[in-house]
């Protein structure tokens, strides 16, 4: 299955005084023109991005990437 963007980093931001699993606050979206531009952004800002759920979609905002398996990329990508 070939994207040809553009596509759409998802996340949940952190809700100050709400419990984990019970997200106060919407989603936030970032564009990018391609897969592995949003790709490089997740591996840039790993640290944060991996306790906020990131998800990435194509432009009819379909699933492309799940957290899981952002989860299983960054896992192997670790020295």
């Amino acid at each position: 299955m070939g994207n040809d963007g553009p596509t759409f980093l998802r996340w949940w931001p952190a809700s100050v005084g709400v419990a984990p699993g019970h997200r106060a606050a919407g989603p936030k979206e970032e564009r990018f023109e391609t897969l592995d531009a949003a790709l490089d952004a997740v591996e840039a800002r790993w640290e944060t991005l991996q306790h906020q759920a990131p998800q990435i979609l194509d432009k009819r905002r379909v699933l492309l990437v799940s957290t899981e398996e952002l989860r299983s990329v960054m896992a192997a990508e670790e020295p």
